[in-house]
């Protein structure tokens, strides 16, 4: 890992291969870059890719704020630091919102989008409840029950010790704050704009958004479900999500609306 100073706080950015296009990696909520490290392992064989911490997870220090539209300028300046891009951004869980207002607020920056079983509703996170909630409690016990709904019945037990020991360490303040102020009235346009580039969306077994909802929305996203997987497919399933990364690929080469 290296460090990156940027937009007043400092990153922890892991980087590796060269190669085009490149790949950005977005961790979600209250997690931090070791959840994608299989697919960055396998990509930056062949590909430039950065794997970032969050403000407060993983080797990057707790500086606010914490919410989604930070997190999308944040990485635009890491992005612009290490002179990368436009790259295919690929955002796990919240991760896949930062994506999509990255694309909004830096579309420069942006060559293709992958969001990994995010949260993309028509309502939006709806999550201002769970925000007081967190703030009043001083604790994580409220998100609990949220990390014990993202297994399925095949995932293992290491999968879900790795996670449990992952989120559940992400201090209060910075789990609130990544869920605050999150774009729920935009969600439909976000998607649109996402819709005019290459846009691929991975689900676990249960998806945490509206399939259906995106299909009416999107006119060229492609969907692709992970059988047998939960919440973090990419961790359960990484052979399965490294394929249909390197599939889009072929996507992202022959989308006719992108400059080449």
């Amino acid at each position: 890992m290296e460090t990156i100073a940027a937009n007043g706080a400092t990153f922890a950015v892991e980087e590796a291969g060269t190669g085009d296009p490149p790949f950005v990696f977005i961790h979600g909520l209250a997690c931090d870059h070791t959840a994608w490290q299989a697919q960055f392992e396998d990509l930056s064989r062949d590909h430039r890719c950065i794997n970032v911490d969050l403000r407060g997870r993983g080797g990057s220090p707790a500086t606010p704020p914490y919410h989604t539209t930070q997190q999308a300028d944040d990485v635009a300046a890491i992005m612009r630091a290490l002179n990368i891009g436009p790259a295919i951004i690929v955002g796990h869980s919240l991760g896949g919102i930062t994506a999509l207002l990255l694309n909004e607020r830096h579309p420069e920056l942006v060559l293709a989008i992958v969001a990994g079983d995010s949260p993309i509703r028509q309502k939006g996170l709806g999550a201002a409840g769970m925000v007081d909630a967190l703030k009043a409690a001083g604790d994580l016990s409220l998100i609990q029950p949220l990390v014990e709904s993202f297994w399925n019945e095949e995932t293992t037990e290491d999968v879900k010790t790795y996670v449990r020991d992952m989120m559940l360490s992400c201090p209060p303040g910075v789990a609130a704050g990544m869920i605050e102020d999150a774009p729920d009235e935009r969600m439909t346009a976000l998607v649109k704009l996402a819709d005019q580039k290459p846009f691929m969306a991975i689900w676990g077994e249960k998806a945490l958004g509206e399939p259906s909802w995106l299909r009416e929305v999107a006119v060229f996203i492609r969907q692709e479900p992970v059988a047998g997987t939960g919440h973090f497919f990419q961790v359960e399933k990484p052979a399965v999500t490294n394929a249909l990364l390197r599939a889009f690929l072929d996507d992202v080469a022959r989308d006719p609306r992108l400059q080449r």
